[in-house]
């Protein structure tokens, strides 16, 4: 950091110490007259932590004076707590030892020339301030440590939160997006270790840096044991402080890029893109600026893999994500949502203007040409989009992702390679699915997800009254359970296919009980797909989407 600049911040800093405890020195001088006069508990532990805290805050601000007369008295009651009161010669020291502070903090302040070069500062430093770096939490019980380190800190770029309340400590880490926290471990009510133990429970991964004027092995081994990243000894060094700080941020950022990247395409990863829309989604409730999302699908990628093998199948996968990543702003990011299906979250964005994004790349892909590695021949891709902004009527993510994929699937049916807005899709038709099963319940919970997805669906309870539905109208989608009243799903099968209907729609089997002979049975008769039972519903609905559009 530059010298002048920190120069000035300490001076600033030492101003505010010593207003704020030549006022406190008074209060204290009674409550020391007190203890040696009724000894009580609580006495003695407010008397420690002053002397504590001013050794380690005027330490750090350059009053070596008043940290080494803070110092002395700490150290005195910490060797011989049970005998201050009794020993004439400790008493003299606890009394001597607070005139002198009185009297350094009353010296050093009227020497101190506040002329209006000095507190020009300010104003420069502001220029420089960049929020960019992170987010720092700081937690003290001296006021003005907490003001002298977010400071420091801010004018490395850091957005800074301070608080001398371990229960405001424990709900910014819970609630926000916080990349490092610097707790002091002395502090009355809770210590910095109490704070830990509660961060812990919920968030194991966010770095902890613990201060303390503490100079004691064993305070150091238990911050290391409990999982600190580093420990701080007051006074603070403020270069040390930046740079253990700035390292510690470095560090942890690369660790949650790497957690949060897919291990083959390097796109993020599903789990970060639920963090990242909270985000965006608080954003637009505080300020009503819009954000979108784009549910990307590969079209035939099956087909690639099975024609040209897995290895070629990966390739295509990571040209694919680099090439979206080319065609972003760098606030926006695509994550992997699986296989070879892909989301771009667009901050700041219209559903327009995404759906215009998603055309200038899927222009891009079309225009690409992928080598195969065996030979000169060349193979081409495409892909379907579906794009849908966050707004009044979409208040989650899983409403959002829903009319995305909605629009997704209406650019699949509509012939593939396209990008399709949420906005367009009133007139998309809906297809149409017969649910065939005994099991009421079940089935009921079927329908209502699939009703809530835009199908439309109807209900057999039985093999006989199915096969008179499937006479009567034309399905896209049948559910058929193996095990039915009447007559069995693999009977209704075999019916099915070998008469006249006059519909071919798409048929997923389903059955309580594995068994290899009716499902071979079932897939020779021309069964689409094969599902047991108990089957998740997210997997179902998605299996569904990708028969239908196959």
């Amino acid at each position: 950091m530059n010298k002048e600049k920190l120069y000035n911040m300490i001076k600033k800093s030492q101003q505010s110490f010593l207003v704020e405890n030549n006022e406190q020195i008074t209060h204290v001088s009674r409550r020391l007259l007190t203890y040696l006069n009724k000894e009580r508990e609580d006495d003695y532990d407010a008397l420690y932590q002053f002397y504590h805290r001013i050794k380690g805050t005027s330490g750090t601000l350059e009053l070596s004076d008043i940290s080494a007369a803070a110092a002395d008295i700490e150290e005195l009651m910490a060797k011989e707590k049970g005998q201050l009161t009794s020993n004439h010669k400790h008493i003299t020291a606890l009394v001597k030892g607070t005139g002198k502070l009185l009297e350094l903090i009353e010296e050093q302040l009227s020497d101190m020339l506040i002329d209006e070069k000095e507190m020009a500062f300010t104003n420069s430093m502001e220029e420089e301030r960049v929020l960019q770096a992170g987010k720092i939490l700081v937690v003290d019980d001296d006021i003005t440590m907490l003001d002298f380190v977010a400071e420091l800190l801010k004018n490395q770029g850091y957005e800074v939160f301070i608080t001398n309340e371990p229960s405001e400590a424990v709900d910014y880490i819970r609630t926000g997006t916080i990349d490092l926290a610097l707790i002091d471990i002395v502090m009355p009510e809770k210590s910095g270790f109490d704070i830990y133990e509660e961060i812990s429970r919920f968030n194991n991964k966010v770095p902890i840096l613990f201060m303390t004027g503490l100079n004691n092995t064993d305070v150091r081994i238990e911050a290391l044991r409990k999982g600190a990243e580093i420990y701080l000894q007051k006074p603070l060094d403020p270069d040390e402080l930046i740079a253990r700080v700035n390292g510690s941020i470095k560090k942890y950022k690369m660790n949650e890029e790497r957690d949060n990247k897919d291990e083959l395409t390097k796109a993020f990863t599903r789990k970060h893109f639920i963090k990242q829309f909270e985000k965006e989604k608080q954003k637009y409730l505080s300020t009503g600026e819009p954000f979108s999302v784009a549910f990307l699908d590969l079209d035939n990628f099956k087909s690639i893999n099975d024609n040209y093998g897995h290895l070629f199948g990966d390739h295509i996968l990571i040209s694919f994500v680099d090439t979206v990543a080319d065609h972003l702003k760098s606030e926006s990011k695509v994550f992997r949502f699986g296989g070879d299906e892909f989301l771009v979250l667009f901050p700041n964005t219209t559903g327009d203007e995404a759906q215009a994004v998603m055309e200038n790349i899927r222009a891009d892909v079309n225009a690409k040409r992928f080598k195969l590695m065996a030979d000169d021949q060349e193979c081409a891709i495409s892909f379907s989009s579906g794009v849908a902004e966050f707004n009044e009527s979409i208040q989650t993510k899983s409403a959002l992702l829903e009319k995305a994929d909605q629009a997704l699937y209406v650019a699949k049916e509509n012939g593939k390679d396209q990008s399709v807005l949420q906005n367009e899709l009133a007139g998309a038709s809906r297809n149409k699915i017969l649910v065939v099963d005994d099991e009421l319940l079940l089935a009921n919970i079927i329908k209502t997800r699939l009703g809530y997805l835009g199908y439309e669906v109807d209900y057999a309870k039985d093999g006989q009254e199915a096969l008179v539905m499937l006479k009567q109208q034309a399905y896209d989608l049948v559910l058929l359970d193996i095990m039915l009243p009447k007559v069995t799903g693999i009977e209704v099968l075999k019916t099915f296919k070998s008469g006249n209907f006059g519909s071919d729609p798409k048929i997923v089997m389903i059955s309580g009980k594995h068994s290899e002979t009716a499902v071979l049975e079932s897939l020779r008769l021309g069964a689409d797909d094969f599902f047991e039972k108990p089957f998740s519903l997210d997997v179902l609905e998605h299996k569904i989407k990708k028969i239908l559009t196959s």
